[in-house]
């Protein structure tokens, strides 16, 4: 078995950590942010594709830091 890219474990540990933080919603929105968050992290993207990757990493912290603040209430969709 081979061992995960330090990428490959970045993307791991935000899919976590969103999952964790929708841990800490209320029931309706936790299954709207995971639905949201197996979603995203479902579509398939290359491995060749590191730019990208690392651009939706980025997106992906930031929509979490959103996620992490007291008043947010909702999951950003974008398309």
């Amino acid at each position: 078995m081979r061992k995960h890219s330090e990428l490959q474990m970045q993307v791991l540990r935000l899919y976590r950590d969103i999952l964790r933080c929708a841990r800490s919603r209320g029931p309706e929105e936790r299954a709207q942010i995971s639905r949201f968050t197996r979603d995203k992290f479902s579509q398939p993207i290359a491995r060749t594709q590191v730019t990208r990757i690392e651009y939706l990493l980025g997106y992906g912290r930031r929509q979490l830091e959103m996620l992490q603040m007291a008043g947010t209430k909702k999951v950003e969709v974008r398309r």
